[in-house]
């Protein structure tokens, strides 16, 4: 087969392509028709002309941009909107004070700083205070979770 077999193949095939496209594109494939409408009324021969106040009355009864055709619940505050959202409350400062072991079985740590206590406060693994909850507590360090951050703190050591 000589190219220009090839290129006259390649021509036609391009163009049953094209064709194709553009009858799938401005043609539908199936013929759709509506169906007439069946009306339980009986239709009268004169009509009333419909009053301004009337459409408004109904277009505002029967809002067509919702789907339950009921207002919203919620009412538009443009000036709710404008006001700016409360800040997160700060991240407490924790210190871990000190641990205190017993026998290794049932670990105590002195931390400062939780929220809501004044002072230091003992906690035990597992213990909750303040929305922070202690995970593990470790011969040198304490890990607590909470307020989505994870605080792991080690003995203060003032001497060094």
């Amino acid at each position: 087969m000589s190219s220009s077999h090839v290129n006259a193949s390649l021509i036609v095939t391009g163009s049953f392509g094209i064709a194709l496209g553009v009858r799938l594109v401005a043609l539908p494939i199936a013929r759709v028709e509506v169906p007439q409408r069946v009306s339980t009324v009986p239709s009268t021969s004169a009509a009333e002309p419909a009053q301004p106040e009337s459409l408004a009355a109904s277009l505002v009864g029967k809002d067509p941009f919702r789907v339950a055709r009921r207002s919203s619940p919620v009412s538009y505050d443009p000036v709710r909107l404008a006001q700016p959202v409360a800040p997160r409350p700060p991240m407490p400062a924790l210190a871990l004070v000190g641990i205190v072991w017993d026998t290794g079985r049932k670990p105590t740590a002195l931390v400062e700083g939780i929220p809501g206590v004044d002072g230091t406060r003992p906690v035990e693994q597992g213990d909750t205070v303040g929305g922070l909850r202690v995970r593990k507590i470790l011969r040198d360090r304490v890990v607590i979770t909470g307020l989505d951050t994870t605080w792991t703190l080690t003995v203060r050591e003032p001497w060094r």
